[in-house]
């Protein structure tokens, strides 16, 4: 339950936040643009190992990375960033970015200013137990559902294979 307290200061427990099923990833929603006035949105994400974001760019917000626990590999640009627990990643607006879970399971803290992108999660993922596990991507799918419209509407891009 969220608790309130004037302006927009609010507390939510991860087990009262909504959390959805996508892209390899359980994703705990702890704060929308609609309880920040859209000035941040958090989330607490689950992936499974090898669950990965498709190469992408947020044409519109700022997103910031806590590893919790687990290995990543970040792929920033054309650089490679491995992320243990305790590693801060951050990712300034038209950065070409991508990420893989290497570790069996990778909890990370995930913020993006301004908000927004929760939505694309709300609004594709299916809803699923606060104590769910995430489910792992099926090897031989893509990221269709992710369609340029789709994207567009959360301020971002897909960025195909070989692309600058």
């Amino acid at each position: 339950m969220s608790i309130y307290q004037g302006g927009r200061a609010f507390k939510i427990e991860a087990r009262d936040a909504p959390s959805f099923q996508t892209l390899g990833t359980l994703w705990r929603v702890l704060a929308s643009g609609d309880e920040t006035g859209g000035v941040v949105g958090a989330l607490d994400e689950r992936g499974a190992h090898g669950s990965r974001a498709p190469m992408h760019v947020h044409d519109d917000a700022d997103e910031i990375f806590y590893v919790l626990d687990g290995d990543l590999t970040f792929i920033v640009g054309d650089k490679r960033i491995e992320a243990a627990p305790g590693a801060f990643v951050y990712l300034p607006r038209f950065v070409h970015h991508t990420f893989q879970v290497n570790s069996h399971e990778a909890r990370i803290f995930n913020f993006l200013t301004p908000a927004g992108f929760e939505r694309l999660i709300v609004d594709t993922g299916t809803r699923a137990p606060y104590d769910d596990a995430p489910i792992p991507d099926d090897p031989h799918a893509s990221h269709a559902f992710l369609s340029e419209a789709i994207m567009k509407k959360y301020g971002m891009r897909i960025i195909p294979p070989g692309s600058k």
